[in-house]
């Protein structure tokens, strides 16, 4: 019996698309998703704060299957806006030293619209991480994740290691002294006018001039707000060449407002947020002049 070569084909066509009906559609692996569709739970509440540029992508960031921070990351200026995490009482217990692996690039993001692990060789800034290392070290994949650069800004090594490490190092000490999930907000904004980017075009990541942290815990008081939680926030704001010790970031705290008014960022906008500062609470007073930069 003969066939001719339309009905071969047709006939393979049929089984393909029969072999098909039925069966659900693959769906975008939730890494590569440019949303905060897939982790919701990285944030403290359900709201995401609204975006101020059209040059933003918004990156769940996953280690295997589990979403460990979320970036906001702005494609021309080749850094992120701002990241959050957080840390919970059980994951503090499990951080550990490890081995630091290269940095790499985000693979969910073109290569030309980010920085390269070069661009910062012979620049005079250190890698600074928005979301730190040592917070994920509970797990070897989250760990690893931090070290992608969509996470990393460029950052003076005395500022990385001094008030910028001091204030991380708090988080961690307050989400082990409160016993309670504690999230981070980290970002930065502005440019450096003598030094505006480093590296190589198209790989030129902006120096910020300013650097925020915004730590949020839920409050423990009685009397909380209608239809939702109350939260307490300790924010902090930072120039450039804010160069002193770890526990100078003391003299920069500031007020969640003051970092919405320089951002235009509206973080916890529509959450219940006591707006005095809780001395008592953060265990850090609020300096007569707050910190501020702009």
């Amino acid at each position: 019996m003969k066939f001719s070569i339309s009905v071969v084909l047709t006939t393979c066509f049929i089984l393909v698309v029969s072999t098909m009906v039925g069966q659900p559609q693959a769906s975008l692996p939730p890494a590569q998703r440019s949303d905060f569709s897939s982790c919701p739970d990285i944030f403290p509440t359900a709201e995401i704060p609204p975006a101020v540029s059209d040059t933003v992508t918004d990156l769940c960031i996953f280690a295997g299957e589990r979403a460990v921070y979320a970036v906001r990351f702005d494609t021309k200026r080749k850094t992120p806006n701002w990241a959050v995490h957080k840390l919970t009482p059980k994951n503090i217990k499990d951080l550990t030293s490890r081995n630091r692996p290269k940095f790499f690039p985000n693979n969910q993001i073109e290569g030309s619209l980010q920085a390269q692990d070069k661009s910062y060789i012979h620049s005079g800034f250190s890698r600074g991480h928005i979301v730190p290392a040592h917070d994920l070290s509970w797990n070897t994949l989250a760990y690893k994740a931090t070290f992608n650069l969509t996470n990393v800004v460029p950052q003076k090594q005395k500022f990385n290691a001094g008030p910028w490490l001091g204030m991380e190092s708090t988080f961690r000490k307050l989400v082990e002294q409160k016993d309670q999930v504690l999230w981070d907000f980290s970002g930065v904004y502005g440019q450096v006018a003598a030094i505006p980017t480093i590296g190589t075009a198209p790989h030129t990541p902006v120096v910020p001039k300013c650097y925020y942290k915004i730590i949020v815990a839920q409050s423990q008081d009685q009397g909380r707000g209608q239809g939702g939680e109350r939260y307490k926030v300790l924010a902090a704001l930072f120039e450039w060449n804010d160069y002193g010790k770890r526990g100078t970031w003391r003299d920069s705290v500031t007020t969640l407002s003051q970092i919405t008014q320089r951002t235009g960022i509206h973080f916890l906008q529509n959450s219940d947020v006591e707006n005095a500062h809780d001395e008592d609470f953060w265990g850090v007073p609020m300096p007569e002049n707050i910190g501020d930069c702009h």
